[in-house]
């Protein structure tokens, strides 16, 4: 852009000791001197030499024509800038070269009228078919004893690219300056002036550029930022800060306040002298509205935590507190004043406690109800459940940890202790039996099944246990009132009474230790008590269906069934029975919610090598991917609180690959339902080791 403007000095300069030259050329030619005898030149002559060799140097192109256009001189530059060869400028002139010919005619006669035109735009056609467009000033003269005129070409067509792609950068700046409502401002300091982005003004309202004097945007400052805004500036211009940025207030064409984000730096000359200061400016009224919302929410939030009857903390990464509520000074015994600076991992019974929460938390996220021991001053150690989120403080991450104190049901489970013990004792005896049992055993999985079945009879033998030693306790009371002669009738009823609780909870808890005993020997034999015959598949399918239709009628569940007709097999009916019932139980009790509609469709198919093909499918919720492993597996269960045994499926596997010799795979994904895919011979081989019947099973304890 530099070197442009010096070009443009420099041609100017030409021009005009060329535009005084040729006023004396003129001159001269006008005096009308005789020719010098003995054909000496004459003074036109020399001064017509001259005249070319002056224009032979103009760095523009120099071209002197008649008015038809023919070619009497041409400068070495104008050919150069025309992309033509001398001889065919001489030879063709000046009318090729323009683009409209018409426009030539109409300089033409506007020149010859006028006798100068100056500065006027053409545009032209270069020898290889380029257009370009140029500057032209022309002056009639007389030039070898003929009436004609000097034209001045100057080329612009780099000029009018620069400045096109000058005009597209500031529309794009303009452009981005309004998509991001900011603006950018200059200040000359020497001067005492300032320019600003159109951006600006619209920015505080304006709908037409105002008057901005000097003081345009100082006037605007709010009263309450004027000082600090003016004091950042001038140290920044003192050489202070290598640059600045500052929030401030600025008054709006319509009187109201807008917050303003501005960043700039200083231009210092030589002498370290700051002579221009910019930068830009961005509208956050928006954002400052927003951060007040965010810092109102902050102070409601607080105020909810501290209404909390939970203790609630907000600790830093760091370990340090920086917000307690009433509730964490009661539970952990300790001033708000002493919690707050003190770590957090000092209020822990045992320090690795919190380093083992904030693995977890790194590990899982948030999680809830992990039981830990807090220490108060005293020694005394306080048990809760603690639960861990995560929230932003101050702009931070910070841990929000919420305390429920659970130290009564700790009470609780140690005065429990005694009658745990005793059921203990009943355990360790259940697993002297189990023992013998495994070694009778031909599954080699037995022993591992012993530590479930254990674990589920604890529950229902313990309460048992507990039920029945209540009842004795309650019988020496009675027998003491009768032997002191103090038994009353209302004694004896609510003897009576206590009793028969007692009884109720006995049988009800020796009956489901038996249902899992029978269980647990359905899954260490084999798992039928029938014997091996022909039957009809399709027909035997629904003679299993119609057994549990009582079951069935309890929900909103149906079974399809498609099966081929006459499609024999030579196997264990009752082994098959035990795999279908287990399955539809199965699926009633996971796979659907209560009042849930679904069905259950059962597909069989004949398959290569004599074998059948049996899909058992559902469209209830499925099965996570991570139980899909474990869903054969003995006591794997997701309804252990709600009856279920964990050995359903387990009998499943066991029996299809054991006493039917086929194979079972799943298929299932959370919400797509599940498919149970078993391959079975259609008839078993005679040398198969036949099912060991089963003793007959022990009738369930009930109330008599």
């Amino acid at each position: 852009m530099i070197a442009s403007s010096l070009t443009v000095a420099l041609v100017a300069l030409f021009a005009g000791l060329l535009a005084g030259f040729l006023a004396g050329f003129v001159a001269a030619r006008r005096v009308g001197r005789k020719a010098p005898a003995d054909g000496a030149p004459t003074p036109s002559g020399v001064t017509e030499a001259r005249l070319r060799s002056i224009l032979d140097t103009a760095p523009i192109g120099v071209l002197i024509n008649t008015r038809e256009g023919d070619n009497l001189y041409h400068s070495p530059s104008a050919a150069t800038c025309f992309k033509v060869s001398g001889e065919q400028l001489q030879r063709d002139g000046m009318w090729p070269l323009y683009l409209d010919p018409r426009d030539r005619r109409a300089a033409i006669d506007r020149l010859y009228a006028e006798g100068v035109f100056e500065g006027q735009e053409v545009l032209l056609r270069r020898g290889d078919g380029e257009t370009c467009m140029g500057s032209l000033s022309s002056t009639v003269i007389d030039f070898e004893g003929q009436r004609c005129h000097i034209s001045w070409f100057y080329d612009l067509t780099e000029q009018k690219k620069a400045d096109a792609v000058r005009r597209d950068l500031a529309d794009r700046l303009e452009m981005a300056l309004d998509a991001t409502g900011a603006a950018v401002w200059d200040t000359d300091i020497p001067r005492g002036t300032c320019w600003w982005s159109d951006s600006f003004p619209r920015m505080l309202g304006y709908a037409e550029p105002p008057p901005m004097p000097a003081d345009f945007w100082e006037v605007r400052l709010h009263p309450d930022d004027r000082r600090r805004v003016l004091a950042t500036i001038d140290a920044h211009l003192r050489g202070e800060t290598a640059a600045y940025a500052y929030d401030y207030r600025l008054r709006r064409a319509d009187g109201g306040w807008m917050w303003i984000a501005a960043q700039g730096r200083a231009i210092h000359d030589a002498g370290g002298q700051a002579v221009r200061y910019v930068g830009i400016m961005s509208d956050i009224t928006e954002r400052r509205r927003q951060e007040e919302e965010v810092r109102a929410g902050k102070e409601r939030l607080l105020r909810i935590l501290e209404a909390s009857p939970i203790a609630v903390n907000i600790t830093r990464r760091d370990g340090l507190l920086v917000f307690c509520n009433t509730q964490s000074e009661v539970i952990l015994g300790r001033s708000r004043d002493d919690l707050l600076p003190m770590p957090a991992e000092r209020l822990y019974a045992d320090p690795a406690d919190r380093q083992a929460l904030i693995a977890r938390f790194e590990r899982e996220g948030p999680f809830r109800d992990a039981e830990v021991r807090f220490r108060k001053p005293d020694g005394t150690v306080v048990w809760v459940l603690s639960s861990w989120g995560e929230i932003e403080m101050d702009g931070e991450p910070a841990l929000l940890t919420w305390l429920y104190d659970i130290n009564d049901r700790k009470a609780a489970e140690a005065a429990m202790s005694a009658a745990r013990d005793e059921a203990e004792r009943a355990l360790a005896e259940l697993r002297a039996a189990q023992e013998s049992l495994i070694q009778a055993e031909a599954m080699a999985s037995l022993g591992q099944l012993v530590a479930g079945v254990a674990h589920e009879i604890n529950t229902p033998i313990g309460i048992g246990l507990t039920a029945a030693s209540h009842i004795a306790e309650q019988a020496r009371d009675l027998r003491g009132h009768f032997d002191s002669g103090t038994l009353k009738k209302t004694i004896l009823a609510e003897h009576l009474d206590t009793v028969t609780e007692a009884a109720r909870l006995l049988v009800s808890n020796m009956n489901r230790a038996a249902a899992l005993v029978q269980s647990f020997k359905q899954v260490a034999v084999d798992q039928t008590s029938g014997e091996r015959r022909s039957f009809d598949l399709r027909t035997y399918i629904d003679e299993v269906l119609f057994s549990l239709r009582p079951r069935l009628k309890r929900t909103l569940v149906t079974v399809e069934v498609e099966c081929p007709e006459s499609l024999e097999m030579d196997s264990f009916p009752g082994a098959l029975s035990q795999v279908l019932t287990n399955l539809v139980i199965n699926a009633l009790i996971h796979a659907y919610g209560d009042d849930q509609r679904g069905t259950i469709r059962v597909a069989v198919r004949p398959d290569v090598g004599d074998h059948v093909i049996i899909d058992f499918s559902d469209d209830g919720s499925g099965i996570p991917e991570d139980h899909l492993p474990k869903v054969f597996e003995p006591f794997f269960t997701t309804k252990r609180g709600e009856g279920g045994s964990g050995l359903g499926l387990h009998i499943v596997h066991s029996t299809v690959t054991g006493v039917l010799g086929g194979t079972v795979a799943v298929r299932s994904a959370t919400g797509q339902g599940t498919r149970f895919t078993l391959r079975l011979p259609r008839r078993i081989a005679r040398e198969a080791v036949q099912p060991v019947a089963l003793p007959p099973e022990p009738s369930p304890v009930v109330p008599v």
